[in-house]
Protein backbone atom coordinates (compact mmCIF):
# COMPACT_ATOMS: atom_id res chain seq x y z
CA UNK A 1 0.00 0.00 0.00
CA UNK A 2 1.37 3.25 -1.17
CA UNK A 3 1.31 6.02 1.68
CA UNK A 4 -0.30 9.68 0.27
CA UNK A 5 1.69 12.57 0.54
CA UNK A 6 0.60 15.49 2.87
CA UNK A 7 1.82 17.85 1.16
CA UNK A 8 1.08 17.81 -3.35
CA UNK A 9 3.77 17.59 -4.94
CA UNK A 10 4.49 20.78 -7.31
CA UNK A 11 4.29 20.59 -11.25
CA UNK A 12 7.41 22.33 -12.53
CA UNK A 13 6.50 22.47 -16.20
CA UNK A 14 4.23 24.96 -16.89
CA UNK A 15 2.14 26.87 -20.24
CA UNK A 16 2.60 25.63 -23.67
CA UNK A 17 0.62 22.74 -24.76
CA UNK A 18 -0.09 22.06 -21.22
CA UNK A 19 -3.51 22.41 -19.40
CA UNK A 20 -2.33 24.99 -16.95
CA UNK A 21 -4.85 27.52 -15.95
CA UNK A 22 -4.03 31.01 -15.92
CA UNK A 23 -5.05 31.70 -12.30
CA UNK A 24 -2.10 29.41 -11.43
CA UNK A 25 1.14 31.38 -10.75
CA UNK A 26 3.60 29.86 -13.19
CA UNK A 27 6.38 27.83 -11.17
CA UNK A 28 9.77 29.49 -11.60
CA UNK A 29 12.30 29.60 -9.60
CA UNK A 30 15.75 31.85 -9.23
CA UNK A 31 18.78 28.94 -8.25
CA UNK A 32 18.08 26.11 -10.60
CA UNK A 33 17.95 26.12 -14.46
CA UNK A 34 14.68 27.06 -16.52
CA UNK A 35 14.29 25.32 -20.12
CA UNK A 36 12.16 28.20 -22.02
CA UNK A 37 10.73 27.03 -25.49
CA UNK A 38 8.92 29.65 -27.43
CA UNK A 39 6.06 28.34 -30.16
CA UNK A 40 5.78 30.09 -33.18
CA UNK A 41 2.94 29.85 -36.13
CA UNK A 42 3.91 26.82 -38.30
CA UNK A 43 4.14 29.27 -41.34
CA UNK A 44 6.32 31.49 -40.32
CA UNK A 45 10.48 30.36 -40.71
CA UNK A 46 12.22 31.30 -37.21
CA UNK A 47 15.13 29.86 -38.65
CA UNK A 48 15.69 32.01 -41.45
CA UNK A 49 15.59 34.82 -38.75
CA UNK A 50 17.51 33.10 -35.85
CA UNK A 51 19.93 35.94 -35.88
CA UNK A 52 17.48 38.95 -35.05
CA UNK A 53 16.53 36.50 -32.41
CA UNK A 54 19.61 35.43 -30.78
CA UNK A 55 20.87 39.38 -31.00
CA UNK A 56 17.46 40.59 -29.13
CA UNK A 57 18.04 37.84 -26.88
CA UNK A 58 21.41 39.00 -25.72
CA UNK A 59 20.35 42.82 -25.40
CA UNK A 60 17.31 42.07 -23.31
CA UNK A 61 19.24 39.20 -21.31
CA UNK A 62 21.65 42.04 -20.53
CA UNK A 63 18.95 43.93 -19.40
CA UNK A 64 17.41 42.17 -17.40
CA UNK A 65 19.89 40.17 -15.85
CA UNK A 66 19.09 36.69 -16.74
CA UNK A 67 21.74 33.85 -17.89
CA UNK A 68 21.85 32.53 -21.24
CA UNK A 69 23.26 28.82 -21.23
CA UNK A 70 22.45 28.33 -23.99
CA UNK A 71 19.91 28.67 -27.01
CA UNK A 72 18.66 26.95 -30.25
CA UNK A 73 16.43 28.46 -32.87
CA UNK A 74 14.29 25.97 -34.78
CA UNK A 75 11.77 26.96 -37.58
CA UNK A 76 8.63 27.34 -35.39
CA UNK A 77 10.29 26.89 -32.05
CA UNK A 78 13.02 28.62 -29.59
CA UNK A 79 14.57 27.07 -27.09
CA UNK A 80 16.50 28.61 -23.98
CA UNK A 81 18.39 27.47 -21.03
CA UNK A 82 18.45 30.09 -18.80
CA UNK A 83 18.84 31.06 -15.01
CA UNK A 84 16.79 34.35 -13.49
CA UNK A 85 17.43 36.28 -10.45
CA UNK A 86 13.30 37.14 -10.14
CA UNK A 87 10.04 36.79 -10.85
CA UNK A 88 9.69 40.50 -11.73
CA UNK A 89 13.06 39.73 -14.25
CA UNK A 90 11.70 37.07 -15.93
CA UNK A 91 8.61 38.36 -16.31
CA UNK A 92 10.06 41.86 -18.13
CA UNK A 93 12.28 39.41 -20.27
CA UNK A 94 9.65 37.29 -22.09
CA UNK A 95 7.40 40.47 -22.44
CA UNK A 96 10.14 42.28 -23.70
CA UNK A 97 11.74 39.23 -26.02
CA UNK A 98 8.26 38.60 -27.39
CA UNK A 99 7.28 41.62 -28.16
CA UNK A 100 10.20 42.71 -29.88
CA UNK A 101 10.44 39.32 -31.85
CA UNK A 102 7.28 39.91 -33.17
CA UNK A 103 7.45 43.86 -33.71
CA UNK A 104 10.36 42.46 -35.99
CA UNK A 105 8.89 39.54 -37.65
CA UNK A 106 5.16 39.80 -37.37
CA UNK A 107 2.15 40.59 -35.25
CA UNK A 108 0.37 37.77 -33.93
CA UNK A 109 3.81 35.10 -33.95
CA UNK A 110 3.36 33.49 -31.28
CA UNK A 111 0.59 31.23 -30.66
CA UNK A 112 1.05 29.42 -27.24
CA UNK A 113 2.23 30.71 -23.60
CA UNK A 114 6.02 30.46 -23.01
CA UNK A 115 6.44 26.82 -21.85
CA UNK A 116 8.62 26.54 -18.76
CA UNK A 117 10.23 23.80 -17.04
CA UNK A 118 12.34 23.99 -13.66
CA UNK A 119 15.98 21.52 -13.98
CA UNK A 120 17.84 20.61 -11.74
CA UNK A 121 21.95 20.74 -11.65
CA UNK A 122 24.07 18.26 -12.69
CA UNK A 123 22.84 15.55 -15.14
CA UNK A 124 19.15 17.02 -16.31
CA UNK A 125 21.17 20.62 -17.28
CA UNK A 126 23.37 18.83 -19.19
CA UNK A 127 20.47 16.76 -20.86
CA UNK A 128 19.38 20.38 -21.61
CA UNK A 129 22.05 20.98 -23.21
CA UNK A 130 22.28 18.32 -24.68
CA UNK A 131 18.61 18.46 -26.49
CA UNK A 132 19.53 22.10 -27.52
CA UNK A 133 22.35 20.47 -29.09
CA UNK A 134 20.88 17.99 -30.84
CA UNK A 135 18.00 20.24 -32.27
CA UNK A 136 21.12 22.45 -33.68
CA UNK A 137 23.07 19.53 -35.48
CA UNK A 138 19.37 18.53 -37.47
CA UNK A 139 18.21 21.81 -38.28
CA UNK A 140 21.21 22.68 -39.48
CA UNK A 141 21.09 19.41 -41.36
CA UNK A 142 24.43 17.99 -39.63
CA UNK A 143 22.48 15.21 -38.12
CA UNK A 144 18.97 13.45 -39.58
CA UNK A 145 16.27 13.77 -37.79
CA UNK A 146 15.11 11.33 -35.37
CA UNK A 147 11.46 11.75 -33.99
CA UNK A 148 11.76 11.85 -29.84
CA UNK A 149 9.41 9.84 -27.44
CA UNK A 150 6.89 11.63 -26.02
CA UNK A 151 7.24 11.82 -22.04
CA UNK A 152 4.13 14.13 -21.56
CA UNK A 153 1.84 11.48 -19.77
CA UNK A 154 -1.15 11.55 -17.17
CA UNK A 155 0.07 12.72 -13.86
Amino acid sequence: MKQLPLIPKTHLACGGSLNNTRQEKRVLSSRRPIQLVLKSKASTDLFKSRLIIKNLTSIYAKKFGIKVYASSVQRDHVHFVIKIPDRGSYSAFIRTLTGMIARRLGRGLFIMRPFTRIGTWGRDFRNMLDYLFRNDMEVFKIWTYKPRRSRAGPT
